[in-house]
């Protein structure tokens, strides 16, 4: 582990119970810089008077990051239930990375950009992401109560959490969404939907709020060996907080700021959310929804569609193959769950325990690219995004991983061919992490391209069906039962 990583993984031991934290906190056993927090052994069930004091705080920040890691990456949970998903297969299926292979309608619906309200899939996943949001806010109080914030790095970790919920609540679904709070006896404070602008605003405030809280860390000491990892654990903090802000500004389309927001985030920072093989709830769900299941599969615009060439173009940022099966009758390529669509997997994430990306210094420097293609510097921008090809960061590739460097642009920086190719990269960087939707959308929001240019329009390639026009993922018909909620303010992008 390098001093600029951070890591969460879900571990209990071969004896405890998988702890429940009632209403919203269901607690993982995490490793946090090789030291294990939280080892459960004896109740099932942990009450609301059991998390009051500093002695409930590893537990409730381990619970916080389990409902995080289900609400972005998914689970392992056998069936078709809805709780394998996550944030990234969701996107990924409306945006260009994920096809639907197999035969469930609202996946399918969803795949030909006609998500539906009433889907349980959607429903589930949506209650995930809010379940998640919750869980952050609750530790975000608790940690402001009970912990010693000049030592206690939690309040910044759980406020960034926070942040990146709303700024996926923002990236993925309609301008409308609603914020409830569930009470400790199980009641519901019902909120009001915010705007798409709203959401992006909350989230910039729970980042500035990390950022404030981070930098109150001591990091004092009578020598440097006692010195070193607190400085490092508040830069990482710091940098956790810097990328999820300048994300939500990107959104907003405040390109200047998000850039200035990412100046001192190092290249090798990185924040991993962990998945183990300890329980399926800990899994990871974006292997376990492709290799496992064989309900997603990664397309290619060789098949006609709108979107990148993911497979017919080899890049070892992207990784995909088909395995070939051993048959009664002879090798085959494999298929899908639907027995017909030829199932390409990804090996991003080779297994069940593969840990993912939520922010990186290789996103703090492709959002300088970004700033300088605003700018008109296209020297700048392609000085950035060389610099991240020639020395890969090693969380995403393996060490000595070659990718070419480009060579300068042809066109002028402001040109259509210069808008793609920083999209370009940044989707092969970002790839299966929740950020191609959001992206597509800011190419029709903010640089103006026509939707068919962006998604995937005319005959669906199954069910006899045609592409809709979704652009985002509505509000599932539960939250119909909020008497301040209607429906979606709008399906904009």
């Amino acid at each position: 582990m390098t001093s600029n990583t951070q890591r969460t993984q879900p571990r209990a031991s071969p004896r405890s119970h998988r702890l429940r934290v009632w209403p919203a906190l269901t607690a993982a056993v995490l490793l946090e810089a090789g030291c294990h927090i939280l080892d459960v052994t004896n109740p099932d069930i942990v009450m609301p008077p059991s998390l009051n004091g500093s002695a409930a705080l590893p537990t409730i920040r381990a619970g916080a990051i389990g409902d995080f890691a289900i609400g972005y990456s998914g689970s392992g949970a056998q069936g078709s239930g809805g709780t394998t998903e996550g944030q990234i297969l969701l996107s990924g299926m409306l945006a260009d990375e994920l096809i639907n292979t197999e035969t469930f309608p609202d996946r399918i619906l969803a795949d030909a950009r006609q998500p539906q309200i009433e889907s349980a899939t959607l429903q589930t996943v949506f209650r995930n992401l809010h379940r998640a949001r919750r869980s952050a806010e609750v530790a975000v109080q608790k940690f402001r109560q009970f912990a010693d914030t000049t030592v206690d790095a939690g309040l910044s970790e759980m406020l960034s959490l926070a942040g990146f919920t709303y700024v996926f609540f923002a990236e993925n679904y309609c301008s409308g969404v609603p914020f409830s709070a569930v009470n400790d006896d199980g009641t519901f404070t019902f909120g009001g939907p915010l705007t798409t602008q709203q959401m992006l605003d909350t989230a910039v405030v729970r980042f500035d709020q990390a950022l404030v809280a981070a930098a109150a860390l001591d990091t004092s000491g009578s020598t440097a060996a006692i010195r070193a990892p607190k400085v490092t654990l508040r830069r990482n903090r710091i940098s956790l907080a810097s990328v999820g802000k300048a994300r939500a500004l990107l959104d907003e389309d405040r390109i200047a700021a998000a850039d200035s927001a990412v100046s001192n985030v190092l290249t090798s920072f990185n924040y991993l959310i962990q998945h183990d093989l300890n329980t399926t709830r800990q899994q990871n769900g974006v292997f376990n929804g492709m290799f496992k299941f064989k309900r997603y599969g990664v397309p290619d615009s060789s098949e006609g569609l709108v979107g990148l060439p993911w497979r017919t173009v080899p890049d070892p940022r992207t990784p995909v193959f088909r395995r070939i099966l051993n048959t009664p009758t002879g090798p085959k390529p494999e298929n899908g769950f639907d027995g017909v669509t030829p199932q390409y997997n990804q090996s991003r994430y080779m297994d069940e325990k593969a840990s993912v990306t939520l922010a990186t210094g290789a996103e703090a420097r492709l959002i300088s690219a970004e700033a300088a293609l605003q700018r008109g510097a296209s020297d700048t921008m392609l000085i950035l995004l060389n610099a991240l090809r020639a020395s890969p960061p090693t969380y995403f590739l393996n060490a000595g991983a070659t990718i070419p460097a480009m060579t300068a642009l042809a066109a002028p920086v402001g040109s259509t061919a210069a808008v793609d190719l920083l999209f370009t990269e940044r989707a092969r960087w970002l790839w299966l992490t929740s950020h191609r939707l959001g992206d597509l959308r800011r190419l029709e929001r903010q640089y103006g391209r026509p939707d068919n240019q962006v998604f995937p329009t005319g005959p669906y390639f199954k069910s006899g069906l045609q592409y809709g026009t979704a652009v985002n993922y509505p509000v599932p018909i539960d939250e119909l039962n909020n008497p301040n909620f209607r429906q979606c303010l709008d399906r904009l992008p």
